[in-house]
């Protein structure tokens, strides 16, 4: 996605300029949009709608095979009046001040395989006849403080930098901060346990992961690993976090037909035995702009 996207369709050249590429929640961004038609053209008006897209997957079978059917449906769209009627003179630019405006939830962008949800800005001009229109994508991205406002229904400990974990003979507890965890931002904390430690171990594995899945009939799921890091088996408690999550846009999110959950997951390897695995709640937010 870039601020600034130009080409031709319709037979209209466009040239679509926004101050930002990733929007908020609740906050207008300014822009502008430039068209040059290659003929004169009246049109009724120019017309700019943001559009959110949500998508899903489930499984259907037929009795001798399963396929996996994805869903879309369109969640949202927000009109936005440029221009009144007015005459386009061929060969010549004009231009109109876009202001787009965002829900103040969102629902912000998801990218996954078995839940997506996507934002494009759509531009047009209303003429009799086919329309000529051009298309943005844009992101809307999930504020750490709609998280922690309860925007988003998430696990007890979610939105705690300490939580208790516990498996099996092994207990302790996992502290992560900042909570809620950011997209693209530096985290820290630390592991600490007790109880027996266990044995035949190859490695202590820290893993962030976000669980997505289409809550509806047949839905499927699928697990992003976020990120990950492996200690040498004979690292000792507390073990020290440090590390930095990748820009990829999984934040905790509730969707009309999905949802995306993220854990934090202490993972004691063991060979040729069952591994022990220490799990907490997190909540992931991509920006912490207010």
């Amino acid at each position: 996605m870039s601020p600034v996207t130009a080409g031709t369709n319709g037979g209209v050249t466009w040239r679509v300029e926004l101050e930002r590429e990733w929007l908020l929640p609740g906050q207008a961004t300014d822009g502008s949009v430039t068209v040059t038609p290659n003929k004169d053209m009246e049109i009724r008006g120019c017309v700019a709608a943001l559009i959110a897209t949500e998508q899903w997957q489930t499984t259907e079978t037929d009795g001798k095979r399963t396929r996996t059917v994805t869903h879309t449906e369109e969640l949202q769209r927000l009109p936005v009046v440029l221009s009144g009627p007015t005459t386009l003179v061929g060969g010549v630019e004009r231009t109109f001040p876009l202001q787009v405006p965002v829900p103040p939830l969102g629902p912000a962008t998801f990218e996954g395989t078995v839940i997506r949800l996507t934002w494009e800005l759509e531009i047009k001009l209303d003429r009799y006849g086919l329309d000529p229109a051009w298309y943005v994508p844009i992101g809307v991205l999930q504020p750490t403080a709609l998280l922690k406002a309860g925007v988003v229904q998430v696990g007890e400990f979610g939105l705690y930098e300490t939580a208790d974990v516990a498996d099996n003979r092994l207990d302790g507890s996992v502290t992560l901060r900042p909570m809620p965890l950011c997209v693209g931002e530096v985290f820290e904390g630390s592991v600490e346990t007790g109880g027996i430690r266990p044995s035949k171990l190859r490695a202590i594995r820290l893993e962030l992961i976000v669980t997505a899945k289409a809550t509806v009939s047949s839905g499927l799921e699928e697990k992003i690993l976020v990120w990950g890091y492996a200690y040498p088996p004979d690292t000792t408690s507390p073990i020290q976090i440090t590390g930095r999550l990748p820009t990829t846009c999984v934040p905790t999110i509730e969707l009309p037909h999905g949802r995306a959950d993220a854990t934090f997951e202490v993972i004691f390897d063991r060979a040729f035995d069952v591994d022990y695995n220490l799990v907490r709640d997190v909540t992931v937010a991509s920006t912490t702009e207010m």
